[in-house]
C-alpha cells in the first residue's frame, strides 16, 4: 500500500490551470524527488499533497500517520530560540511535557545542533543552522512522512551536501518515507530513491527514473554518471533546467 498517493489531481490559480493530471505513488520508506523547471509547480503540488492548498480537482489519500514539512527559508518564529521553536512543534502535536525535552534534546543532538545553538535565536544563526532547527523540529514530532520543500536552495554547496547527508542518513533505515521537491537534478539524484519529472508548465508527470543502489549507498561518481547520462540522452529531462518567471511556483 502507499503511503501518498495522488490521483489525476489539478489546480488552477486567479482562473489558469498550473497543474493538470497529476498522478504520483509514494511507497512506504520510499524518498521520491520531484523535478522539474523554476515555475511548473513542484511547490504548489507540494503543499497541495500535504494539505496546505486545496486542490480544483483529482484525489489525495495518505496512508501515513503524521507528516511533517520543511520549507525553503526555514520559517522559524523569529521571537523564540531555537529550543522553543522545537518546542513548540511538540506542544502542537500534543506531547506530554514530561517527555518534550526528553525528545527535544534527542532530535537536536541528531542534527549537531548543541545546548549553546538551541538557546539562540534564529537571527543568531547561520542559514545552515536555521535549517538544522527546521529538520530537528520537524522530526521531534516523530513523523512517517516528510515533505521538503526545496530546503537546501539558499544555502552555498558545501552546506548543501552536509544537509542532504543528514536528510539521507535521517530516513536510511526505512522507516520515514518522503516527497522531496528541487529543480537540481544532482539534489534528486543523491537523495532519492526515485524521481518524477513533472511536465515543463504542469501538464502530469512526464515520467519516473531510478539512480542506481539506495541513497545511502550510491557514490558520488554514480550520481554524477547518472546525471549526464540523463540529461545527455534521456528526453524526458530536456526542459528541467528552463526557466519561465512567469509561471506559478
Amino acid at each position: 500500500m502507499n503511503v501518498l498517493e495522488l490521483s489525476n489531481v489539478g489546480h488552477a490559480y486567479l482562473g489558469r490551470t498550473i497543474l493538470e493530471g497529476i498522478n504520483l505513488r509514494v511507497a512506504p520508506g520510499e524518498i521520491v524527488a520531484l523535478v522539474g523547471p523554476s515555475g511548473c509547480g513542484k511547490s504548489t503540488l507540494a503543499h497541495i499533497a500535504a494539505g496546505l492548498t486545496a486542490a480544483r480537482s483529482g484525489h489525495i489519500t495518505r496512508g501515513y500517520a503524521r507528516h511533517a514539512m520543511i520549507f525553503q527559508d526555514s520559517a522559524l518564529m523569529p521571537w523564540a530560540t531555537a529550543a522553543g521553536n522545537i518546542d513548540y512543534a511538540l506542544r502542537l502535536s500534543g506531547a506530554k511535557r514530561r517527555d518534550r525535552h526528553a525528545r527535544l534534546v534527542a532530535v537536536a543532538d541528531h542534527v549537531a545542533l548543541t545546548s549553546e545553538d538551541l538557546a539562540k535565536y534564529p537571527i543568531e544563526l547561520s542559514g545552515g543552522m536555521r535549517q538544522r532547527v527546521a529538520i530537528a523540529r520537524a522530526l521531534a514530532i516523530q513523523p512517517d512522512f516528510m515533505y521538503f520543500d526545496e530546503p537546501f536552495t539558499a544555502l552555498d554547496v558545501a552546506l548543501r551536501r552536509r544537509m542532504q547527508d543528514l536528510v539521507i542518513e535521517t530516513c536510511a533505515d526505512g522507516n520515514l518515507s518522503g516527497l522531496f521537491i528541487t529543480h537540481d537534478l544532482n539534489e534528486a539524484a543523491r537523495i532519492a530513491h526515485r524521481v518524477a519529472i513533472l511536465d515543463t508548465r504542469g501538464n502530469g508527470i512526464l515520467g519516473h527514473r531510478s539512480p542506481p543502489g539506495s541513497p545511502r549507498t550510491r557514490t558520488d561518481t554514480q550520481v554524477f554518471d547518472w546525471v549526464q547520462n540523463a540529461l545527455q540522452g534521456d528526453p524526458i529531462f530536456r526542459h528541467i533546467h528552463d526557466v519561465d518567471e512567469r509561471q506559478i511556483a
